[in-house]
């Protein structure tokens, strides 16, 4: 098992978020969270509703029901919650508290029905909020496409102040003037240099890859990524599902995928098996059978060598030359 450092390190050493929200603010977290101590919470007190994210959603999407569950009972339930949660005063709702870091702590703890769970609590605005969640959940594991995705665009939304729909008209007009199809000075406007000095800071992928790799995911059907960022499917199972054009038929599939937990191996069986459906489904165009026909026919030497067939060929040949040309 990967050993994990504690989130006070994990952001202390995290330059690329020293980068993007200041050295200040990361040394700030810092201090306060070592100088913080924790306390027992009631688990419904603690509310999951991440008003300092910028679409108000978990910085990660998706976490493996049947693992979460097995982590639950093999490890939370006898040692119980090592590393307290990180939760902040709720700002719409007296006497809540918003959590910022540990949602995977936090479902652990209702699974196995935990009435308290140990956390600190810290006065934080929005921006420092969302600085150290990201932090601790980039520190757990790599995030999935889906998830570099959105945070991406989070952290370009703060630092542009920019909505997402701006951010993403924004690099789509540098990623063209970049191929020379448009007028090429935005790619010298300081919007676009802040872009640049970003994805450099981070140096996982360059702003390029990202138009061309992950921008195109926001394509993909609505309920797909819903289903995504919900938790009820990994980022693999809803791209499988996605290529489904039709709509109730992709619906249905999402469905039966959530509701019976199908692996990739029997999505992949099912997507087979509903296109081999369509394809018999699908009516044949007079053009087609005619080009069908055609190509059977240079293949079938019967045709070339039995003098009965080559004169009703020629016969039918003359009647279609006939056809064309008058």
């Amino acid at each position: 098992m990967t050993t994990r450092r504690k989130l006070k390190d994990a952001i202390a050493g995290n330059e690329e978020l020293s980068f993007v929200f200041g050295q200040a603010a990361t040394q700030k977290i810092t201090q306060v969270a070592e100088e913080t101590k924790e306390q027992l919470i009631l688990c419904q007190d603690i509310l999951c509703t991440f008003t300092f994210v910028p679409d108000g959603k978990p910085v990660r999407h998706y976490y493996d029901p049947e693992e979460l569950d097995q982590w639950a009972w093999n490890d939370i339930k006898p040692n119980g919650i090592r590393s307290p949660l990180w939760v902040r005063p709720h700002s719409h709702q007296s006497g809540k508290y918003e959590l910022v870091a540990g949602l995977r702590r936090f479902k652990a703890a209702g699974i196995i029905e935990l009435e308290t769970v140990p956390a600190k609590v810290f006065d934080w605005d929005d921006r420092t909020a969302f600085h150290a969640a990201i932090s601790e959940n980039s520190n757990r594991r790599d995030f999935s496409a889906l998830e570099e995705l959105d945070n991406t665009l989070r952290l370009l939304e703060i630092q542009l102040g920019y909505s997402a729909e701006e951010v993403v008209s924004l690099l789509y007009r540098m990623n063209n003037a970049a191929k020379g199809t448009t007028n090429q000075n935005v790619l010298v406007s300081h919007e676009a240099e802040l872009v640049k000095q970003i994805f450099d800071a981070f140096g996982r992928i360059t702003w390029q890859s990202f138009v061309a790799t992950r921008l195109p995911l926001l394509k993909k059907p609505q309920e797909i990524l819903d289903g995504i960022r919900q938790g009820k499917i990994h980022y693999t199972k809803g791209i499988l599902i996605a290529s489904l054009k039709d709509t109730e038929t992709r619906q249905q599939l999402l469905t039966e995928v959530v509701g019976n937990a199908l692996s990739l191996s029997e999505i992949k069986q099912r997507l087979k098996a509903l296109n081999n459906q369509s394809k018999l489904a699908e009516p044949v165009t007079l053009q087609q059978r005619l080009t069908q026909t055609i190509q059977l026919a240079k293949k079938d030497k019967t045709l070339w060598s039995n003098p009965d067939k080559t004169q009703q060929l020629e016969h039918l040949l003359a009647q279609l030359e006939a056809m064309i040309t008058y």
